[in-house]
């Protein structure tokens, strides 16, 4: 679509040249010979120029008017054009070879010149020439991407001539300003001005100067930073403008009224704004208009019906808006005059709603028409194969249901078909793709249409994107892919194959960039090699490949080998360096080895997972190459020594996972120098000494600390408190003591109720990609195991909404401080195996979002706090081994959890416990041990041992009476009948009763 705007601009411009210079130049080379002066003008201007390469070779000689990219008036042997444009006059050359230097004012000896044109060099930054504005007889003025800079002169207003002006400078590095227009409204014969990318602000007239342009035509003004636009305005020249282009700018208002009374209008481009309301329905005025582009804006309602009556409309962008309506607008358009004419419709990224009908056909010329990211439903319509002329179909994202129609396959000018993220099902088969000679692009992504293809099948087009992840392709590979040599994308996963990956399928296309296999179940091996490929993007993971690592080509940018069966030593991957390689994944797999300093060559990654895997040794000291690291997991492996202190040079970390391997000695110092850590995982290992009090002070972004199963000792450092992101804190398992900072209150993120609750998280749980090609400028994504509810969980896209405190299995000593009830935003709090004392506070009750809270093996006193039973969500809780007392508070929650939770302390009761006041206390007779009484210990097992026995000695006298005692055992079962009867849950026993003596009839 772009191409076809850049087309008729270009065509414009074009037509706008030939007519230029046919009125100005009557070439005759034979005849011509050039005045000396202009000569020596051209030659002092060569002079200041920077030309290498030699470009103006030509320049020698009497007869200027045959020198390269000079002409002259056959009349008056004068020289009026100058065309030292690069594209025009050096096309095919390198851009190395532009020219640049200095302007010389000795073009002001050129008297008759009407046409300049320096476009497309390099010049550097140097100003635009005041000089030029002395060239009073100057009609055509290019200095577009020139690398002019600094601030446009006002001298260019003297330019009464001046019919075409190009100060276009999108391409160049180099910023050119205005700080007035005053100068433009004195150009009172310009038909043509673009200035593209020009800065315009510090300028607030820039409309009222661009007004007093008479016969202006053309004007384009894109990516120049207006803001404002006016509404309304008393005079106005622009009856002659047929292209307006001012796209890429900052207006924020309502479209004015008075833009829909250009009548000559043909060419309307307000694209990126800010522009809001409806669209007025006043396009009947703008008979002329051919293209419109109202796309990236914040345009409300629905589409004019006015624009039906347009007879020339060739294009419709209304892309990226929020109108609303169901499609019967566009079958109003489509049966009024602009259905005839109407070979673009964009309208992707709205609200529309509605389906497809037969009404599509009434649009004959349509060769583009995207209709993605709306809430369009139903079925595609049959008739969509009558559009003829259709090469671009996108309809990705809506709720497209049913089948994909046969007649999809009678397009035979397609190009590109995109039905992705739909409802679609069914099976597609050789028909849909039989006439299909021109496809290059195909995405059937995440619908669940089965790609069943006859064996023999060869597609008629080479494909150059393949995109068909979560399709139903398998279980066998698909084998008409074999004969696709052309393709740069192939997305095959999530497609249930369950094959042994053929040999072809490793003969990869030249163009190749893209090859995504993942979560499969292919098996085999892996070449040996890959580096004939030119392969950019490589994802294999989730699968059941086998055999070693091969060896990749210098162009890899990211590779996931992860979640496989690969074996064999790292060792021989970094033995060739992989200078662009961002992204590494060969996580889960059985590699071994030790990481080799040679992997230091690869300084331009961004990401390293090589966790679960059986790596070992001490890991390199040179991490200091890694300036742009952002995510470093190694894992649960079984690496050992010291953390090398140069990880505390890599500046861009945010996610180190060292969890699970042999790390010894104390925390690094220099890790306080990674102040973009968001992540820092060291959990599993055997690091000792104090948790260092830089970690609250330096590490401002921590949202996630895990430093569980340690040897770390002393006082838990009440600096933590300041880190105001963290999400997740786990120092269980270590030989912490002193008391719990009170100060931990203050977590900002712990106190923030706008996370979904765990029951949420249940359903969210899993990894799944939500987008074609998930590899943004991380592509990592966090995962992290937390201790929840007894149970050690993983939680991966989900984690961004966990929050959790775990001090379990310390030594801490104090009360449990009142200030963590204001953490309401807390899901999980363990402070379980310490030493506190003293009362649970009544705060405890504010933990509403709680649903797994556990102070067993404690030494908590008192009673339970009532406010605990307003804590609805909570689904796991464990106050075992205390010393509390008293009735447990009533409530529905409290009462539906497991007995279990209330163990070890005899002064409970109420249920799921006996009730108060009787005498039996059946769950408080076994004694609460501290760690190390063996004492206790031995106490403990003789009960244990003096249960069991009254329990066989029991059980047999009682029963062997009533084996051997009718009348007796009769009245036993009897009574025991009577007392169910009365019992609340007899009744639920019945109904097992029942469904027991059915199931054993069947």
């Amino acid at each position: 679509m772009e191409r076809r705007f850049l087309t008729f601009a270009a065509a414009a411009q074009l037509l706008f040249l030939l007519g230029l210079q046919s009125s100005t130049l009557s070439i005759n080379e034979s005849k011509l010979q050039c005045r000396e002066s202009e000569r020596v003008a051209l030659l002092e201007f060569k002079d200041g120029l920077r030309d290498p390469h030699s470009l103006l070779s030509s320049w020698e000689g009497s007869d200027c008017c045959n020198w390269r990219g000079v002409s002259c008036n056959n009349e008056t042997d004068n020289v009026v054009s100058l065309n030292l444009g690069y594209w025009h006059l050096f096309n095919g050359l390198t851009t190395a070879w532009r020219l640049g230097g200095e302007l010389s004012p000795s073009l002001l000896g050129l008297n008759d010149l009407n046409h300049l044109d320096l476009s497309s060099n390099d010049f550097r930054g140097i100003a635009v020439p005041e000089f030029i504005g002395s060239m009073k007889k100057l009609s055509f003025l290019n200095l577009s991407n020139a690398g002019f800079g600094r601030r446009i002169p006002h001298q260019l207003g003297n330019l009464s001539s001046l019919r075409y002006l190009d100060l276009n400078s999108f391409y160049s590095s180099h910023d050119l300003y205005v700080d007035s227009l005053g100068w433009l409204s004195r150009l009172s014969s310009l038909q043509y001005l673009d200035m593209n990318s020009v800065n315009f602000e510090n300028v607030g007239d820039w409309f009222v100067s661009i007004n007093l342009i008479p016969s202006l035509s053309v004007l384009k003004l894109p990516h120049c930073k207006l803001t404002e636009f006016p509404l309304s305005f008393s005079f106005r020249n622009f009856t002659s403008l047929t292209y307006l282009d001012l796209s890429n700018n900052e207006f924020h208002s309502s479209l004015p009224n008075w833009l829909f009374n250009l009548s000559s209008l043909q060419y309307l481009n307000l694209r990126f704004n800010q522009f809001q309301g409806s669209m007025p329905d006043d396009f009947f005025n703008m008979t002329s208009l051919e293209v419109i582009q109202l796309g990236n804006n914040e345009l409300v309602g629905s589409i004019p019906r006015t624009i039906s009556l347009l007879c020339k409309l060739r294009n419709l962008d209304l892309s990226k808006n929020n109108i609303t309506g169901d499609t019967a607008s566009l079958a109003e358009i489509s049966v009024g005059c602009a259905g005839n004419s109407l070979e673009v419709l964009n309208l992707r990224n709205n609200n529309l709603t509605g389906n497809l009908s037969d009404w599509l056909v009434n649009f004959k010329r349509l060769d583009t028409l995207d209709l993605g990211h709306n809430s369009l439903n139903g079925p595609i319509p049959v008739s969509i194969g009558k559009l003829s002329a259709l090469k671009y179909l996108m309809l990705t994202a809506n709720g497209f249901n049913g089948t994909l129609p046969e007649s999809i396959g009678q397009l035979s000018e397609l190009i590109l078909l995109d039905l992705s993220f739909n409802s679609l099902d069914g099976v597609v088969s050789d028909v849909h793709f039989a006439n299909l000679l021109k496809l290059e692009q195909l995405s059937l992504a995440s619908t669940s249409l089965a790609v069943r293809m006859s064996s023999s099948w060869t597609p008629p087009s080479q494909l150059m994107i393949i995109s068909l992840r979560l399709c139903r392709l398998g279980p066998e590979f698909p084998s008409w892919l074999r004969t696709q040599k052309d393709y740069s994308v192939m997305d095959l996963s999530s497609t249930e194959i369950e094959d042994v990956a053929p040999n072809w399928i490793w003969n990869l296309s030249e163009k190749i960039l893209l090859l995504d296999l993942s979560h499969n179940l292919i098996s085999g091996n892996l070449p040996a090699t890959l580096e004939f490929a030119s392969i950019s993007i490589l994802d294999l993971s989730n699968n059941k490949f086998e055999g070693s690592l091969p060896t990749f080509s210098s162009s890899m940018e990211y590779l996931d080998l992860s979640n496989n069966m690969l074996t064999g030593s790292i060792l021989p991957f970094f033995r060739f360096p992989l200078p662009i390689l961002s992204h590494l994944f060969l996580s889960n797999n059985l590699l071994s080895g030790t990481i080799p300093s040679s992997i230091c060559q690869d300084a331009e990654l961004y990401v390293i997972d090589l966790s679960n895997n059986q790596l070992s040794g001490e890991l390199p000291t040179c991490w200091a190459n890694f300036q742009i690291l952002t995510a470093l997991t190694l894992a649960n492996n079984n690496f050992s020594g010291e953390i090398p202190s140069t990880i505390g040079s890599l500046k861009a970390l945010g996610t180190l996972h060292l969890g699970g391997n042999h790390f010894k000695g104390e925390l690094p110092t220099a890790l306080q120098n990674c102040t973009t850590l968001v992540t820092l995982d060291l959990g599993g290992n055997e690091i000792s000494g104090s948790i260092p009090a830089w970690i609250g002070e330096l590490l401002p972004l921590l949202r996630i600390l895990r430093l569980r199963s340690n040897f770390f000792n002393g006082t838990i450092p009440s600096q933590l408190s300041r880190l105001g992101s963290l999400q997740i804190l786990d120092l269980a398992d270590n030989n912490l003591s002193g008391t719990i900072p009170p100060s931990f209150g203050n977590i900002t993120a712990m106190a923030q109720t706008h996370k979904p609750n765990e029951r949420m998280l249940d359903n969210m749980q899993g990894n799944v990609r939500s987008s074609l090609y998930n590899y943004g400028p991380s592509g990592y994504t966090e995962s992290l195991l937390v201790v929840m509810k007894g149970k050690e969980r993983q939680y991966i896209q989900n984690l961004q909404y966990v929050a959790s405190i775990d001090l379990s299995n310390n030594q801490l000593t104090g009360q449990f401080p009142k200030e963590l009830g204001d953490l309401i935003g807390l899901q999980n709090l363990n402070l379980s195996s310490n030493q506190l004392t003293g009362k649970i506070p009544d705060e405890i009750g504010k933990l509403k979002l709680s649903e797994s809270l556990d102070l067993s093996m404690n030494g908590f006193t008192g009673s339970i706090p009532t406010a605990m039973s307003v804590l609805t969500l909570l689904s796991h809780l464990n106050l075992s081994y205390n010393n509390l007392s008293g009735r447990i508070p009533s409530g529905y929650q409290l009462q539906t959890l497991d007995y279990t939770s209330y163990l070890g302390n005899p002064g409970l009761c109420g249920a799921p416990l006996n009730e108060c006041g009787s005498n039996k206390t059946v769950f408080s007779i076994i004694p609460a041990c501290a760690d190390g009484d063996d004492e206790c210990e031995s106490e403990k097992l003789g009960l244990y041992l003096g249960i069991v026995l009254g329990f066989v000695a029991g059980f047999w006298v009682i029963w062997g009476i009533l084996l051997f005692t009718e009348n007796l055992s009769e009245a036993y079962f009897e009574f025991i009948d009577e007392l169910l009867d009365k019992l609340p849950f007899a009744r639920k026993m019945d109904i097992y009763d029942e469904d027991d003596e059915e199931e054993d009839t069947n």
